[in-house]
């Protein structure tokens, strides 16, 4: 197996893999997107500016024998001042005036009937002249918003912009701030006790404003087209979609490839996928294959079998009689690949025994019972002692309430010593890995072990702490396998052996046997 490393994914599966992995998450994300943009160009309201150009400049008195009036150049402070006098509140409530705005419905809506309640219960009821003043006070706070002047670049002209949901009206409004700017300037001028010859020689002197350009009415809505709103829309979400599916897999630390496994030292014999349920056997089928109408079953499938064939025939290459099968922590299912383990080796005529070493407090354990030899059945099994499963046809030995590591590393003398001998595997089924001493305990004077790692569950730096807690070299494992695969993975990580390896097992056909469902555990 490890001749095909070079054809596997990294140890890092994120890339553009993700998005092949997660084209669900990605494909969600852009339809989630597509209907934001179609709720906002269906819905948004149109809104249209309309703006005009004022220069600001400054009229002056040259000096010489005759008054002569010339143009100069404004400050800095004088086009702000022109900017503070546009957006003043006087300024825009002249304008309200000028064009009746208060009538408007956009710029001072009707009260709904809840605003209305409020104010009449607060307020109490208001007169017309009170009315009139509410609606002025509205009027300009809705210009205040919708109005703006700012500075073009670093000139002296100051752009006056309108944004309202008519063009017309929004054409109307900013011209109206422009003329009666340049009125209140005229009348501010021609007011005072001076004299008229000396009104009309000072008349326009100091600061001053001109309009460049008059308002026109917006041909279109403001922000992009409704039609370009959608695809940006979808291409967004998409874009986001895109970028979960990284970070999602950039984060995960879990072991998923073949050569994750490979780079802890081991030999990746293969992939177990989740096992299906399937109902319970029925009163048709023989005594010896029913179960409690209460339990399921798990069905085996044809990568299940290519996977405990390669290691049986590592197994059979490393000469071990004794294998311990485990797990680097609890509850990933090692308990039931080694029963599956077990029962393909008894296919293949070979003579069994598969304990299993059960930790507990309850009760300590009980003494020696003598097994049982040939082929007959145990129909009162003893409670510590090798008894034949009728299910399986296996030889079972199992330690129950195992309170201290050395009951569990003594196993065999729970059972006659000649009864050992007539085996040609022994499978054991060990603690976790993280448990350090009692996994050495359990492990000694064993030939080989096979990690149960499994998929997209156990980090991969704790897979490290693992081994390195047990004490356990690389040498002493046959190898290790992926348990409970998503099978829609399989070879979507880049892994370009395992998806060769799916392909060819999918047109196989399982070994037939079943094996009760049961919790996994370490």
């Amino acid at each position: 197996m490890s001749g095909h490393v070079s054809e596997r994914s990294r140890l890092r599966t994120f890339g553009l893999l993700s998005l092949r992995r997660r084209w669900r998450l990605v494909a969600s994300c852009g339809a989630l997107f597509l209907i934001v943009g179609l709720l906002i160009a269906m819905l948004k309201p149109a809104r249209y500016t309309s703006a005009t150009q004022l220069l600001v400049y400054v009229k002056q008195l040259q000096p010489g024998p005759d008054l002569v009036i010339s143009p100069g150049r404004a400050d800095l402070t004088q086009v702000q001042n022109e900017i503070e006098i546009v957006l003043s509140r006087g300024m825009l409530a002249k304008v309200v005036g000028a064009l009746n705005l208060t009538d408007d419905d956009e710029i001072v809506p009707s009260p709904t009937l809840f605003r209305a309640l409020r104010e009449r219960i607060f307020r109490g009821p208001q007169s017309t002249s009170d009315d009139g003043r509410t609606k002025l006070e509205r009027a300009v706070e809705f210009l205040q918003k919708h109005v703006t002047a700012n500075r073009v670049g670093t000139s002296h002209t100051i752009l006056v912009s309108v944004t309202t949901s008519d063009p017309n009206k929004s054409e109307r409004i900013a011209n109206a701030i422009s003329q009666i700017e340049l009125q209140a300037r005229v009348s501010a001028e021609q007011d005072g006790n001076r004299s008229p010859l000396l009104r009309e020689r000072l008349q326009g002197l100091g600061p001053n404003a001109y309009v460049m350009t008059t308002a026109g009415a917006a041909g279109r809505p403001d922000g992009p087209r409704k039609i370009v709103v959608i695809p940006a829309a979808l291409f967004f979400g998409l874009a986001v979609g895109s970028a979960l599916a990284l970070i999602l897999d950039l984060t995960n630390r879990t072991t998923r490839t073949a050569a994750q496994v490979e780079y802890l030292g081991l030999e990746c014999i293969g992939v177990i996928p989740r096992l299906q349920r399937c109902p319970p056997t029925g009163s048709s089928w023989p005594a010896s294959t029913q179960v409690p109408a209460d339990a399921g079953e798990l069905r085996p499938n044809a990568m299940l079998d290519q996977t405990l064939r390669r290691a049986m025939a590592a197994i059979a290459a490393s000469k071990a009689r004794t294998i311990g099968i485990t797990s680097a922590v609890a509850l990933e299912g090692a308990t039931t690949v080694a029963k599956y383990l077990a029962q393909m080796a008894a296919l293949s005529r070979k003579k069994v025994l598969l304990v299993e070493i059960c930790q507990s407090e309850l009760t300590p354990p009980v003494g020696n019972e003598r097994c049982q030899t040939g082929n007959a059945l145990a129909r009162s099994p003893p409670r510590n002692g090798i008894v034949l499963d009728q299910r399986t046809g296996l030889d079972v030995l199992k330690i129950d309430h195992v309170s201290n590591p050395h009951d569990a590393a003594t196993w065999w003398t729970r059972c006659d010593p000649d009864c050992l001998g007539v085996y040609d595997l022994v499978i054991i089924n060990l603690p976790s890995l993280e448990l350090g001493p009692e996994f050495r305990m359990a492990a000694k004077d064993l030939d080989g072990i096979l990690l149960v790692i499994k998929w997209g569950s156990t980090e991969f730096d704790r897979i490290e702490r693992a081994i390195a807690a047990s004490g356990v070299a690389p040498p002493e494992f046959i190898g290790a396998v992926l348990n409970m695969v998503d099978d829609r993975m399989i070879g979507k990580f880049g892994d370009k052996f395992w998806a060769a390896e799916a392909a060819l097992v999918a047109r196989r056909d399982p070994f037939e046997f079943s094996i009760p469902a049961e919790r996994p555990v370490g």
